[in-house]
């Protein structure tokens, strides 16, 4: 009975470890508190689906030959991207805007499309940036162009035709009261943990948010993707080995890779993880879904870092040059639109200063290079503090307090308190030292900021995992002891005299 119970634990660890990380892909599959009672209808890959480069043809966007009579309902279709912070955002006002229009008109339908999991869906769709709305009239397969900023009841039922000559809603779209953590926590983790998620997120990237449409690239998006892993193969640690391979695989055979999705699936697959393996390992929260984000960034600190050890050996790249490039590879490959507009705008107007601080001529100076990843450092802080404020403002909460606003900058003062002065201002030089610790060649510990909210939820995800990891050590331990008192009592122990 013991060994049943023991298996069945092992059963239950495994199946949710599973659970966790397909759960990644997808924002409104049932199963979590919000989306139990939505009417948005999530598109999943069927099993037979191995990879997500193979396309289905769901029947609400695309004619169903085997049903000739088939006629679909008025709907509005969203294709997101799980790991888009702007579309985790808004996933409530989408559910809330589907309950109060289906409210008034039941027939209307609305779904999701998650790109990760469908992105050769989305390319046939031509989505090129996240979140993207569709409506389409009953009857009909031709899209009516829609932006987020329209999807107001009122809007969707006047564009799919029906009457609103009542009043539909009223007044702004409020958000379901949810609780959210006030201050972006921190997780313990090394230098290994981040050329892990640095070198995930590259993949992820090839996969999925290089090519948004059928066909070659741009000259412009060519070049950019060129100069983009030219970069890299001369600023990441060696270490970072499989990373280098791809990169070297793909410019070898740059002529062939930007052709097509396919043709770059084919070069990179021998050097990729399986989908359902894809886990990063810090600042994720128990959330998977935030992975690509933090590890794109980590993947852009540990560059920066590397800007200034390959100048130290070699003929030195220009500051301004790298992060010339850095921007040009986000507008053209990072399809989360409100982030990328907003790293457009703070970089085409010279915020952070970087116009000044940023040098259009190789320089000799290591300070002159330590310039560049201090700069994107204030910047990955300015995006934190901002994206801070719009949570609290989200959800209803009071503005963020002088110290709830220091917490969201990092290094925090308990993790690093020489880095920062009495004025909050910061060292200069203990700051680059602990980034390079961080990023390339150290282990500096974390200090984990408890939230008021995430904890609840995070420990019910992980409660299965941590569950029967538990009963499967505690049962073995009781087996082990049973089978000693037997051993013992069985006489075999016994001195035998002659």
């Amino acid at each position: 009975m013991g060994w049943i119970v023991f298996v069945f634990g092992v059963a239950i660890f495994m199946i949710a470890h599973i659970i966790g990380v397909d759960g990644a892909k997808y924002l409104y599959q049932a199963g979590d508190d919000s989306s139990e009672s939505s009417p948005v209808i999530e598109l999943l890959a069927p099993e037979s689906q191995k990879h997500h480069d193979e396309s289905i043809k769901p029947k609400f966007l695309y004619p169903d030959e085997s049903s000739p009579n088939y006629s679909p309902a008025a709907r509005l279709v969203e294709f997101y991207a799980p790991w888009c912070p702007h579309c985790q955002h808004y996933k409530p006002k989408y559910i809330k805007l589907a309950k109060a229009v289906t409210a008034k008109q039941p027939n209307i339908e609305f779904h999701a499309v998650s790109c990760t999991a469908h992105s050769q869906l989305c390319r046939d769709q031509k989505v090129n940036s996240y979140p993207t709305l569709k409506l389409f009239r009953e009857g009909s397969y031709e899209a009516l162009s829609f932006s987020v900023k329209e999807a107001k009841v009122k809007n969707v039922l006047f564009r799919l035709g029906f009457d609103v000559s009542e009043k539909s809603e009223s007044g702004k779209d409020q958000v379901e009261e949810k609780q959210i953590a006030r201050v972006v926590p921190f997780r313990v983790h090394d230098v290994h943990d981040a050329w892990f998620d640095a070198a995930m997120s590259f993949e992820f990237a090839l996969k999925t948010g290089i090519f948004m449409t059928n066909g070659p690239l741009s000259n412009e998006e060519s070049s950019t993707f060129q100069k983009w892993l030219d970069l890299l193969s001369k600023t990441l640690p060696d270490h970072m080995m499989k990373t280098h391979e791809m990169i070297t695989v793909i410019l070898d055979n740059f002529d062939e890779a930007k052709q097509s999705q396919s043709n770059l699936s084919k070069l990179i697959h021998p050097y990729l993880v399986p989908d359902n393996a894809q886990t990063w390992r810090t600042c994720t929260n128990g959330d998977n879904k935030m992975g690509y984000t933090c590890g794109l960034w980590v993947l852009f600190h540990i560059m920066t870092i590397g800007v200034v050890e390959y100048n130290s050996h070699n003929p030195p790249i220009a500051t301004r040059q790298v992060s010339e490039i850095l921007r040009n590879y986000i507008e053209h490959f990072f399809q989360c639109e409100v982030c990328r507009l907003n790293f457009l705008d703070m970089y085409d107007n010279c915020q952070i200063d970087g116009c000044h601080r940023l040098s259009d001529k190789p320089s000799l100076s290591e300070r002159d290079w330590r310039e560049l990843p201090l700069w994107l450092w204030e910047t990955h802080n300015d995006v934190n503090v901002r994206l801070l404020g719009e949570r609290m403002d989200t959800n209803k909460q009071p503005k963020p307090n002088q110290f709830e606003s220091q917490q969201a900058r990092w290094p925090s003062l308990y993790t690093c308190p020489n880095c920062w002065r009495e004025d909050r201002s910061w060292e200069e030089d203990e700051i680059y030292s602990h980034l390079k610790s961080m990023y390339w060649s150290g282990s500096p510990s974390y200090i984990k900021i408890p939230s008021e909210s995430s904890e609840s939820k995070t420990t019910f995800r992980f409660s299965w995992k941590v569950g029967g990891l538990l009963i499967c050590l505690i049962l073995a331990m009781a087996r082990l002891l049973r089978w000693s008192k037997s051993h013992h009592h069985s006489g075999r122990h016994k001195k035998v005299d002659h």
